[in-house]
């Protein structure tokens, strides 16, 4: 029977299979660096240990920020792949453990995964990448030796199943209705709704971006949603079930860039770039930092959160209606 660190590396290959992967952004279609090795490659290239360098580390803080943000099966996957670029350096001292104290090693490995997943789900979310993977590393050698301390051999590996979609790497996370529409303080879903996409669709009227809207929707309207990162909306996550097109609805975020640079994101909290670098330092910058190479970029997603600007969900009707209003005017 494979044991846990073996079951984790199975399913991001599974996952990921031969198809470059993107440890920068998250999707090779959004990044700046063009050129993206398969997941083996990139596992053979990242050192974490006691012989880390500057770019495992950057790549690792890429890692983590995607590990945490974004939809559950997305943050899932990435935790699967920081908890599988740590795994390697517990080979040896896992054996190495098992057979001083007479231990099965897939106990030990158990044990291993147990004090990662601890360490990560405890672990404050302002702490710094790199004070956050000392963290975790600390916390599985403990677990390994409080397992082997107590004398019993019995551990758990049921965390490690959480991470395995009962669907399949096919299977795609739905939105919660509470995530559109707050029905504790709006007495007409369907008029909030409308009033939401036509004041978004006026304020791109006026900003000179309806084209861009208008883009989207013929995308939508022609059935392709290949150009955004989120998965269909289904009529179940809506407020309106009589209106027509009701899989063209879509977030907002999506008429944005999915990442921008790292001073300009700074410069929307009104920081400057050196304020900002020594908040990420500090583990108290409000939002996330991704590494392209030897540039930082940062999720829209993450700066909206930050910036406490709702990404709410639009139709593409009253966004057009809203934006017909203003030129009407």
């Amino acid at each position: 029977m494979p044991d846990a660190f073996t079951v984790i590396t199975d399913q991001i290959l599974l996952r990921c299979g031969g198809a470059p992967i993107c440890a920068h952004v998250g999707d090779v279609r959004f990044c700046p660096i063009k050129k993206h090795p398969t997941y083996q490659e990139l596992r053979s290239q990242v050192r974490l240990g006691r012989s880390k360098s500057t770019a495992s580390l950057r790549l690792w803080e890429s890692v983590v920020t995607l590990a945490r943000d974004g939809e559950q099966q997305h943050r899932e996957k990435w935790l699967m792949i920081a908890l599988d670029l740590l795994t390697p350096y517990f080979n040896g001292w896992s054996k190495e453990l098992a057979r001083n104290w007479n231990y099965e090693v897939s106990d030990i490995r158990s044990a291993m995964i147990e004090g990662l997943l601890a360490a990560w789900t405890s672990a404050d979310d302002g702490i710094p990448p790199k004070k956050l993977q000392e963290i975790m590393m600390r916390n599985a050698f403990a677990s390994a030796r409080s397992l082997v301390n107590s004398g019993s051999s019995e551990t758990c590996a049921e965390s490690v199943d959480i991470f395995i979609p009962e669907g399949g790497p096919e299977s795609v996370p739905t939105l919660r209705p509470s995530s559109i529409i707050d029905v504790g303080t709006v007495r007409d879903p369907d008029a909030d709704e409308r009033i939401r996409g036509e004041r978004i669709g006026s304020l791109l009227q006026r900003m000179g971006a309806m084209d861009h809207a208008t883009c989207l929707h013929s995308s939508l309207r022609d059935g392709r949603r290949d150009g955004t990162p989120i998965p269909v909306i289904t009529p179940t996550q809506v407020g309106r079930s009589w209106v027509d097109g009701r899989n063209l609805y879509y977030r907002i975020s999506n008429l944005l860039p999915p990442h921008i640079g790292f001073t300009q994101a700074a410069s929307v909290l009104g920081l400057s770039e050196a304020q900002a670098s020594r908040k990420a330092r500090d583990g108290s910058l409000s939002f996330r930092i991704l590494w392209a190479g030897n540039t930082r970029v940062v999720s829209v997603n993450s700066l909206m959160h930050a910036a406490g600007i709702q990404d709410s969900i639009v139709h593409p009707d009253d966004v057009e209606n809203g934006a017909s209003h203003i030129r009407g005017r």
